[in-house]
């Protein structure tokens, strides 16, 4: 790690943070931003992030400005990168942040005349960052990228970070037809862009049935649009009444959702976080993937199921498919041991 630099921490400064990686990755450099704002609480804050990202943040009270950046959509290409860096570059930002690691955030730093730039000892292309910060491998992400700071700013000693989302505006379960009536809140999320981190349908059909038959439970599926097919799957196979909501919210709606619910049962997947900054209780299944990676649940109420397997991890994100060919790392989690955690759960939340 590089000395810390010279900045005072009651400077009116432009800062900007970077995080184009997947949405569950942006949510958790929420902490960071909360730092940065706690340390420099006259600057200007600003965040570099996708399209899903700025829906997701928009209304964040510590972000000045959110910058969208849809790299793999209609920004896709060097004319398109060069046009990002020539708007980063006119907004005159005095220090960057990058929480992604890849070249291209690194490049776009390098060409965006920003005099401080802050990134991690292993990001592509670290010779970039000015200052480099150490990232721990076993360490939660929140706190990985926490540790940017280091080479900058230290935080009061009482900071307390937490993943903050905003909510929706008068936000209401009955616009979707929810009402509680007494009955315990379960969301399921099932999808994932990576096959090999959904937990089959079949489990979470089963796992439907068992908590609507034996705690009264109104299970809500939850989702986007890419997540419409495995959840049409689950209602076929599952006999328990299920609300579909895949793809029928925005991302903030989605947010206010899992921000009502008695529990969420989720995939290794973004709403996992978005429970988190919540405290709603969490049960995640892990597969190919382990919280060890840094993405497990973040202090919230939480149980992590998984399979201790020789195989296992397998891959940083999850491969198309199973090296092995028999996916034992989901299909050998049971909905009865699922139905069971979320009932601690439950009990727990009941009796605090």
């Amino acid at each position: 790690m590089q000395g810390k630099s010279e900045i005072p921490a009651d400077d009116k400064i432009r800062i900007l943070v970077v995080q184009t990686a997947f949405l569950g990755d942006i949510i958790l450099t929420t902490p960071l931003l909360l730092a940065l704002k706690t340390a420099y609480p006259e600057s200007y804050l600003a965040l570099l992030t996708t399209p899903a990202g700025k829906s997701a943040l928009t209304g964040l009270p510590e972000l000045n400005e959110i910058v969208s950046y849809d790299k793999n959509g209609s920004e896709s290409g060097l004319p398109a990168f060069f046009r990002k860096v020539k708007e980063i570059r006119g907004k005159k930002f005095e220090l960057a942040l990058s929480a992604h690691r890849s070249y291209r955030s690194a490049l776009l730093l390098a060409l965006s005349g920003i005099p401080v730039l802050v990134g991690f000892e292993d990001a592509s292309l670290p010779w970039i960052y000015h200052l480099r910060a150490k990232r721990r491998r076993e360490e939660h992400e929140v706190l990985r990228n926490l540790s940017l700071l280091q080479p900058v700013v230290e935080l009061p000693p009482n900071f307390e970070p937490r993943i903050k989302l905003p909510l929706p505006p008068n936000f209401s379960l009955e616009k979707f037809g929810i009402r509680r009536e007494g009955r315990p809140l379960v969301g399921f999320a099932p999808g994932s862009a990576w096959p090999t981190k959904r937990w089959p349908a079949e489990r979470y059909a089963e796992l439907a049935e068992i908590l609507s038959l034996e705690l009264g439970a109104q299970i809500i599926l939850l989702g986007d649009e890419s997540d419409a097919r495995v959840c049409a799957e689950l209602l076929q196979k599952s006999k328990a009444g299920v609300v579909n909501l895949a793809g029928r919210t925005s991302l903030p709606e989605l947010c206010g959702v899992i921000s009502s619910l008695d529990a969420l049962v989720s995939n290794d997947s973004a709403p996992v976080h978005v429970a988190s900054a919540f405290s709603i209780p969490a049960v995640v299944v892990f597969g190919p993937t382990t919280p060890g990676f840094g993405f497990g649940p973040w202090r919230n109420p939480s149980r992590v199921m998984e399979k201790e397997l020789a195989c296992r991890p397998c891959h940083h994100h999850g491969p198309r498919e199973c090296p092995e060919g028999h996916f034992r790392c989901m299909k050998d989690v049971a909905a009865r041991e699922v139905a069971d955690a979320v009932r601690q759960l439950l009990a727990e939340k009941k009796g605090s």
